[in-house]
């Protein structure tokens, strides 16, 4: 289920970043190599598209989840969103600032 608002870029998904077993949020531990948030702008996004939902999404205290996870891999916050200056603004960032912490190695990390 995806839920739009109007006039606004965010889609709230239901993909889950946090680990209810070991009560932490998953974060990943760097940007996987398809990272919207890289200079190279893999995503192909039209110009302003990242900042829009950057700006959505702290406006509305959450995160962008890595677009690579929540399939055959647990949902976890975005490195490059956890990066960005006005993630600090994002509940589960800053849950997971009090050390409730699991860091996630993207798929092309771990074959390294």
């Amino acid at each position: 289920m995806t839920v739009s608002r109007p006039g606004r870029t965010v889609t709230i998904g239901l993909v889950p970043v946090a680990d209810i077993a070991d009560r932490r949020v998953r974060d990943m531990a760097e940007q996987c190599s398809t990272c919207d948030f890289r200079p190279d702008n893999c995503g192909n996004l039209a110009p302003g598209q990242l900042a829009r939902l950057v700006r959505d999404c702290a406006g509305d205290e959450g995160h962008i989840v890595c677009h690579e996870t929540g399939s055959d891999i647990p949902g976890a916050v975005c490195a490059g969103f956890a990066a960005h200056p006005d993630a600090g603004r994002s509940l589960a960032l800053r849950v997971a600032a009090t050390g409730l912490i699991h860091l996630q190695v993207p798929d092309g990390v771990r074959d390294r």
